[in-house]
């Protein structure tokens, strides 16, 4: 049996409720809306560990905060829970040469499309969110046409591992460096680097090393939150080659975009693109 978690919300405070989930609830979760709601579901083994006594608390904490918010508990059998979380991780086509799928549907194939096999729930990054996708799709087209150059790429906040899996599936002579500071991303990133079969090409750790620090980037990955993104700014800078390295950002709400910006301007940065999917947006910047 599985302990099934309701946190049921009004559409207006959803992206707030959303927001802080991705500090929390590093697992993933269920997300639907419905007619004047929105409804994000956890499930968690009986035999909870901490972690998941961790995110329940912070959960019930969570709901508190907000008037609007209320909870639901159920249990459901493990046969179940297992068919319903299937099928919330079907195959997804990103962009013009993605296909992001889990490993029970890893034997599909498309003509054309490069399989990115993430096993979902181990951390943030299944290819569904729409942040993630704003990441890929600009990631397949930056590539076009360096898929033979030897890149040097920072995965900032790797979660899954699915962008850096994603250059090194794009570009076999990249060399990347998957960053996180939750060991179970670091984990997560090992196993799907492995499963990808890029684990040479990937190098992961909790912080930036030393004797990267001078190499520089080619490319910088960063789909985390708007605040995270302002801390790291000066690290960033002193990371890339002026006028060669490209930052893509992400993980922040449409309407902060323009703040993001002008915090990078100030460094030296320059806007290159911007792009938003529903209530996320997406800059692509160079120093």
């Amino acid at each position: 049996m599985y302990l099934v978690f309701i946190l049921a919300v009004s559409k207006d405070v959803a992206p707030l409720i959303e927001e802080e989930l991705y500090s929390i609830a590093r697992s993933g979760w269920e997300y639907e809306e419905r007619d004047l709601e929105v409804i994000f579901k956890f499930y968690f083994p009986l035999n909870l560990e901490k972690k998941d006594s961790d995110l329940l608390e912070h959960l019930h904490s969570l709901s508190q905060k907000y008037d609007v918010a209320r909870i639901e508990l159920s249990l459901q059998p493990k046969e179940k829970w297992e068919e319903i979380w299937k099928y919330n991780f079907p195959p997804l086509k990103v962009g013009k040469r993605f296909l992001v799928l889990p490993p029970w549907e890893e034997g599909e194939e498309e003509e054309g499309r490069i399989k990115v096999i993430i096993y979902p729930g181990q951390a943030f990054g299944t290819g569904h969110h729409a942040t993630t996708q704003l990441m890929l799709e600009n990631l397949d087209e930056f590539l076009e046409g360096k898929e033979d150059k030897p890149l040097r790429v920072l995965d900032m906040g790797c979660g899954s591992g699915i962008l850096a899996i994603a250059v090194a599936k794009l570009c076999p002579k990249a060399s990347i460096l998957a960053v996180d500071i939750d060991e179970l991303a670091l984990s997560a990133t090992y196993e799907n680097a492995e499963r990808n079969k890029v684990l040479s090409q990937v190098k992961i750790a909790k912080e930036v090393p030393e004797e990267e620090r001078d190499k520089k980037f080619d490319l910088i990955l960063a789909n985390i939150g708007q605040k995270e993104l302002k801390a790291l700014s000066p690290l960033f800078k002193e990371l890339s080659k002026p006028g060669d390295t490209y930052l893509m950002l992400s993980g922040f709400f449409k309407e902060d975009a323009e703040d993001i910006f002008r915090h990078y301007f100030q460094l030296g940065f320059k806007k290159v693109k911007s792009q938003f999917l529903r209530e996320w947006g997406f800059l692509m910047l160079r120093l």
